[in-house]
Protein backbone atom coordinates (compact mmCIF):
# COMPACT_ATOMS: atom_id res chain seq x y z
CA UNK A 1 0.00 0.00 0.00
CA UNK A 2 1.21 3.22 -1.29
CA UNK A 3 1.37 5.90 2.21
CA UNK A 4 -0.52 8.71 -0.03
CA UNK A 5 -3.51 6.04 -0.29
CA UNK A 6 -3.14 5.37 3.04
CA UNK A 7 -3.52 9.25 4.22
CA UNK A 8 -6.32 9.44 1.52
CA UNK A 9 -8.03 7.09 3.33
CA UNK A 10 -7.75 8.46 6.68
CA UNK A 11 -8.56 11.55 5.89
CA UNK A 12 -11.61 11.39 3.96
CA UNK A 13 -14.56 12.94 5.66
CA UNK A 14 -17.16 11.13 3.89
CA UNK A 15 -21.10 11.72 5.26
CA UNK A 16 -23.25 8.59 4.82
CA UNK A 17 -24.43 9.07 1.14
CA UNK A 18 -24.38 6.44 -1.69
CA UNK A 19 -20.68 8.40 -3.09
CA UNK A 20 -19.57 8.86 -0.21
CA UNK A 21 -19.75 4.93 0.91
CA UNK A 22 -18.53 4.19 -2.27
CA UNK A 23 -15.32 6.02 -1.88
CA UNK A 24 -14.91 4.58 1.17
CA UNK A 25 -15.14 1.13 -0.06
CA UNK A 26 -12.85 1.99 -3.15
CA UNK A 27 -9.93 3.32 -0.28
CA UNK A 28 -10.20 0.05 1.42
CA UNK A 29 -9.67 -1.51 -1.37
CA UNK A 30 -6.66 0.60 -2.76
CA UNK A 31 -5.20 -0.28 0.95
CA UNK A 32 -5.43 -3.88 0.26
CA UNK A 33 -3.08 -3.75 -2.16
CA UNK A 34 -2.36 -5.59 -5.74
CA UNK A 35 -4.68 -8.20 -5.36
CA UNK A 36 -7.95 -5.42 -5.34
CA UNK A 37 -6.24 -3.01 -7.62
CA UNK A 38 -8.95 -3.18 -10.32
CA UNK A 39 -11.80 -1.43 -8.11
CA UNK A 40 -13.39 0.26 -11.51
CA UNK A 41 -16.04 -2.56 -11.42
CA UNK A 42 -17.22 -2.09 -8.32
CA UNK A 43 -18.02 1.49 -8.89
CA UNK A 44 -19.84 0.57 -11.96
CA UNK A 45 -21.46 -2.40 -10.66
CA UNK A 46 -23.15 -0.51 -7.49
CA UNK A 47 -24.56 2.82 -9.84
CA UNK A 48 -25.35 0.41 -12.02
CA UNK A 49 -27.66 -1.74 -9.97
CA UNK A 50 -29.38 1.91 -9.22
CA UNK A 51 -29.38 3.27 -12.89
CA UNK A 52 -30.70 0.48 -14.72
CA UNK A 53 -34.53 0.76 -13.26
CA UNK A 54 -34.15 4.58 -12.06
CA UNK A 55 -36.87 7.16 -13.21
CA UNK A 56 -36.83 10.70 -12.96
CA UNK A 57 -37.47 11.12 -9.29
CA UNK A 58 -34.54 8.79 -8.07
CA UNK A 59 -32.29 10.29 -10.96
CA UNK A 60 -32.69 13.80 -9.49
CA UNK A 61 -32.35 12.55 -6.03
CA UNK A 62 -28.94 10.32 -7.17
CA UNK A 63 -27.58 14.06 -8.95
CA UNK A 64 -28.48 15.71 -5.57
CA UNK A 65 -26.33 13.18 -3.49
CA UNK A 66 -23.64 13.79 -6.15
CA UNK A 67 -23.71 17.45 -6.06
CA UNK A 68 -23.27 17.47 -2.43
CA UNK A 69 -20.67 15.25 -2.74
CA UNK A 70 -18.70 17.28 -4.96
CA UNK A 71 -18.60 20.43 -2.64
CA UNK A 72 -17.66 18.15 -0.18
CA UNK A 73 -14.39 19.94 0.23
CA UNK A 74 -12.89 17.12 2.66
CA UNK A 75 -12.88 14.95 -0.42
CA UNK A 76 -10.76 16.80 -2.03
CA UNK A 77 -7.21 16.43 0.07
CA UNK A 78 -6.12 13.69 -2.11
CA UNK A 79 -7.09 15.27 -5.97
CA UNK A 80 -5.44 12.49 -8.36
CA UNK A 81 -7.23 9.51 -6.10
CA UNK A 82 -10.59 11.86 -6.10
CA UNK A 83 -10.46 12.64 -9.79
CA UNK A 84 -9.83 9.58 -10.88
CA UNK A 85 -12.93 8.26 -8.75
CA UNK A 86 -15.23 10.81 -10.06
CA UNK A 87 -14.65 10.49 -13.58
CA UNK A 88 -15.67 6.59 -13.19
CA UNK A 89 -19.25 7.38 -11.53
CA UNK A 90 -19.46 10.49 -14.27
CA UNK A 91 -18.50 7.62 -16.49
CA UNK A 92 -20.39 5.26 -15.71
CA UNK A 93 -23.78 8.25 -15.21
CA UNK A 94 -23.32 8.92 -18.99
CA UNK A 95 -23.16 5.10 -20.38
CA UNK A 96 -26.41 4.49 -18.69
CA UNK A 97 -27.84 7.79 -20.10
CA UNK A 98 -26.40 7.56 -23.95
CA UNK A 99 -25.23 4.41 -24.32
CA UNK A 100 -27.58 2.73 -22.39
CA UNK A 101 -30.65 4.99 -24.46
CA UNK A 102 -32.65 5.42 -21.28
CA UNK A 103 -35.85 8.05 -21.43
CA UNK A 104 -35.24 11.49 -22.62
CA UNK A 105 -36.30 13.05 -19.18
CA UNK A 106 -33.81 11.84 -17.78
CA UNK A 107 -31.25 13.57 -20.14
CA UNK A 108 -33.28 16.94 -19.33
CA UNK A 109 -33.18 16.05 -15.84
CA UNK A 110 -29.01 15.59 -15.81
CA UNK A 111 -28.61 19.05 -18.31
CA UNK A 112 -31.65 21.31 -15.88
CA UNK A 113 -29.57 20.39 -12.59
CA UNK A 114 -26.20 20.83 -14.06
CA UNK A 115 -26.72 23.75 -16.85
CA UNK A 116 -25.14 26.17 -14.19
CA UNK A 117 -21.75 24.62 -14.46
CA UNK A 118 -21.42 24.11 -18.26
CA UNK A 119 -19.52 27.14 -18.42
CA UNK A 120 -16.27 25.59 -16.86
CA UNK A 121 -15.08 22.40 -18.67
CA UNK A 122 -12.88 21.61 -16.04
CA UNK A 123 -15.61 21.42 -13.32
CA UNK A 124 -16.49 18.41 -11.43
CA UNK A 125 -20.16 18.77 -12.04
CA UNK A 126 -20.04 19.70 -16.37
CA UNK A 127 -21.10 16.35 -16.30
CA UNK A 128 -22.14 16.60 -19.96
CA UNK A 129 -18.76 17.17 -21.02
CA UNK A 130 -17.15 14.41 -19.92
CA UNK A 131 -16.04 11.65 -22.47
CA UNK A 132 -17.39 8.19 -22.35
CA UNK A 133 -17.40 5.34 -24.35
CA UNK A 134 -20.09 3.52 -24.98
CA UNK A 135 -18.71 0.00 -23.81
CA UNK A 136 -17.72 0.31 -20.32
CA UNK A 137 -13.70 0.73 -19.74
CA UNK A 138 -10.88 1.28 -16.87
CA UNK A 139 -10.17 4.22 -18.87
CA UNK A 140 -12.94 7.21 -18.43
CA UNK A 141 -10.79 9.69 -20.25
CA UNK A 142 -11.25 7.89 -23.70
CA UNK A 143 -14.44 7.96 -25.83
CA UNK A 144 -16.10 10.36 -27.37
CA UNK A 145 -18.72 12.93 -26.35
CA UNK A 146 -22.32 12.35 -25.57
CA UNK A 147 -23.32 14.84 -28.17
CA UNK A 148 -21.47 11.91 -30.88
CA UNK A 149 -22.52 8.98 -29.62
CA UNK A 150 -25.95 10.42 -29.28
CA UNK A 151 -25.31 11.55 -33.40
CA UNK A 152 -24.01 8.00 -33.70
CA UNK A 153 -26.46 5.86 -32.52
CA UNK A 154 -29.60 8.42 -33.90
CA UNK A 155 -31.12 9.17 -31.15
CA UNK A 156 -33.58 12.57 -32.38
CA UNK A 157 -34.94 12.37 -28.94
CA UNK A 158 -32.09 13.06 -26.66
CA UNK A 159 -30.12 14.87 -29.50
CA UNK A 160 -33.34 17.31 -29.43
CA UNK A 161 -32.73 18.15 -25.58
CA UNK A 162 -28.92 18.19 -26.02
CA UNK A 163 -29.41 21.08 -29.13
CA UNK A 164 -32.11 22.82 -27.01
CA UNK A 165 -29.34 23.44 -24.47
CA UNK A 166 -26.88 24.61 -26.71
CA UNK A 167 -24.55 21.66 -26.89
CA UNK A 168 -24.06 22.01 -30.20
CA UNK A 169 -23.56 25.55 -30.03
CA UNK A 170 -20.68 25.38 -28.15
CA UNK A 171 -19.16 22.57 -30.14
CA UNK A 172 -15.83 23.88 -31.98
CA UNK A 173 -16.56 21.62 -35.02
CA UNK A 174 -20.57 21.23 -35.28
CA UNK A 175 -20.51 20.02 -38.76
CA UNK A 176 -18.69 16.97 -37.44
CA UNK A 177 -21.83 16.29 -35.81
CA UNK A 178 -23.94 16.35 -39.36
CA UNK A 179 -20.91 14.09 -41.27
CA UNK A 180 -21.58 11.10 -38.42
CA UNK A 181 -25.32 11.27 -38.71
CA UNK A 182 -24.89 10.78 -42.39
CA UNK A 183 -21.58 8.52 -42.46
CA UNK A 184 -21.25 7.18 -39.34
CA UNK A 185 -20.97 3.20 -39.95
CA UNK A 186 -23.96 1.74 -39.43
CA UNK A 187 -24.51 -2.12 -37.98
CA UNK A 188 -28.01 -2.54 -39.23
CA UNK A 189 -27.91 -4.23 -42.83
CA UNK A 190 -29.42 -2.44 -45.36
CA UNK A 191 -32.89 -3.02 -46.72
CA UNK A 192 -36.21 -2.44 -46.59
CA UNK A 193 -36.35 -4.01 -42.84
CA UNK A 194 -38.36 -2.03 -40.49
CA UNK A 195 -35.58 -1.29 -37.99
CA UNK A 196 -33.53 -0.01 -40.62
CA UNK A 197 -35.90 2.39 -42.12
CA UNK A 198 -36.79 3.72 -38.82
CA UNK A 199 -33.23 4.27 -38.19
CA UNK A 200 -33.30 6.14 -41.41
CA UNK A 201 -36.21 8.49 -40.05
CA UNK A 202 -35.01 9.15 -37.12
CA UNK A 203 -31.33 10.23 -39.00
CA UNK A 204 -33.46 12.38 -40.83
CA UNK A 205 -35.24 14.43 -37.86
CA UNK A 206 -31.62 14.42 -36.35
CA UNK A 207 -30.46 16.40 -39.66
CA UNK A 208 -33.52 18.50 -39.53
CA UNK A 209 -32.84 19.36 -35.53
CA UNK A 210 -29.23 20.57 -36.73
CA UNK A 211 -29.92 22.57 -39.15
CA UNK A 212 -31.93 24.78 -36.78
CA UNK A 213 -28.91 25.68 -34.96
CA UNK A 214 -26.37 26.10 -37.37
CA UNK A 215 -26.09 29.21 -39.87
CA UNK A 216 -23.67 27.29 -42.90
CA UNK A 217 -23.67 23.33 -43.69
CA UNK A 218 -20.34 22.73 -45.23
CA UNK A 219 -21.92 20.92 -48.48
CA UNK A 220 -18.42 20.57 -50.19
CA UNK A 221 -17.89 18.42 -47.26
CA UNK A 222 -20.43 15.92 -47.59
CA UNK A 223 -19.59 15.37 -51.09
CA UNK A 224 -16.27 14.67 -50.14
CA UNK A 225 -16.89 11.55 -48.36
CA UNK A 226 -19.46 10.79 -51.08
CA UNK A 227 -16.63 11.23 -53.61
CA UNK A 228 -14.56 8.53 -51.65
CA UNK A 229 -16.86 5.94 -51.54
CA UNK A 230 -18.84 6.42 -48.13
CA UNK A 231 -22.56 6.23 -48.84
CA UNK A 232 -24.96 8.41 -46.28
CA UNK A 233 -27.71 6.77 -44.25
CA UNK A 234 -30.03 9.81 -46.00
CA UNK A 235 -30.26 9.17 -49.65
CA UNK A 236 -31.58 12.55 -50.71
CA UNK A 237 -29.89 14.05 -47.81
CA UNK A 238 -29.50 17.62 -49.36
CA UNK A 239 -33.80 17.72 -49.63
CA UNK A 240 -33.49 17.89 -45.70
CA UNK A 241 -30.67 21.49 -45.87
CA UNK A 242 -32.22 24.28 -46.35
CA UNK A 243 -31.11 26.85 -49.26
CA UNK A 244 -29.94 29.03 -47.32
CA UNK A 245 -27.88 27.27 -45.55
CA UNK A 246 -25.23 26.63 -48.19
CA UNK A 247 -25.98 28.44 -51.48
CA UNK A 248 -28.47 31.42 -50.95
CA UNK A 249 -28.13 34.04 -47.52
CA UNK A 250 -29.54 32.87 -44.60
CA UNK A 251 -33.27 33.31 -43.99
CA UNK A 252 -33.27 36.26 -41.36
CA UNK A 253 -35.51 35.06 -39.13
CA UNK A 254 -32.96 32.37 -38.40
CA UNK A 255 -30.37 34.86 -37.82
CA UNK A 256 -32.25 36.05 -35.33
CA UNK A 257 -32.81 32.68 -33.88
CA UNK A 258 -29.10 32.37 -33.57
CA UNK A 259 -28.36 35.73 -32.37
CA UNK A 260 -30.91 35.27 -29.69
CA UNK A 261 -29.90 31.48 -28.75
CA UNK A 262 -26.42 32.92 -28.84
CA UNK A 263 -27.39 35.79 -26.33
CA UNK A 264 -28.99 33.13 -23.76
CA UNK A 265 -26.34 31.06 -24.27
CA UNK A 266 -23.57 33.30 -23.40
CA UNK A 267 -25.72 34.21 -19.73
CA UNK A 268 -26.46 30.61 -19.07
CA UNK A 269 -30.45 31.21 -19.96
CA UNK A 270 -30.25 28.71 -22.32
CA UNK A 271 -33.37 27.28 -23.03
CA UNK A 272 -34.91 28.26 -19.59
CA UNK A 273 -34.80 32.26 -20.33
CA UNK A 274 -37.08 31.78 -23.81
CA UNK A 275 -40.09 32.05 -21.76
CA UNK A 276 -39.06 35.31 -20.33
CA UNK A 277 -39.37 36.31 -23.35
CA UNK A 278 -41.91 39.20 -24.66
CA UNK A 279 -42.71 36.77 -27.30
CA UNK A 280 -45.59 35.49 -28.49
CA UNK A 281 -45.42 31.31 -27.59
CA UNK A 282 -44.85 30.49 -31.34
CA UNK A 283 -41.79 32.56 -31.60
CA UNK A 284 -40.41 30.52 -28.54
CA UNK A 285 -41.01 27.53 -30.06
CA UNK A 286 -39.24 28.56 -32.89
CA UNK A 287 -36.30 29.72 -30.27
CA UNK A 288 -36.81 26.54 -28.61
CA UNK A 289 -36.01 24.34 -31.71
CA UNK A 290 -39.35 23.02 -31.80
CA UNK A 291 -39.71 23.83 -35.84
Amino acid sequence: MSNDTERCCKELDVQQSLFGELLEKVAVRRLLGPVYHQWEPLVYNSLSQILRHINTLGFDSLLSDYIAFVHRTSNKRCPGFYREFTEICINTILYWLFARKVSPPLVQKLLERTIIYLGDSNNYLTLIWRTFKPVYTSNPLTGVTPLHYVAQSRQSGILKILLQYGILEREHRPMSTVLIILFYPEPIARGNGHEYTEKIEEAKLCLSLCVRVMCRIHIAKIKAQVSIGRQPLISNWLDYIPVGRYQEPCELIHLCRMSIRSNLLTNSQLPSGISLLPLPKSLQNYLNLER
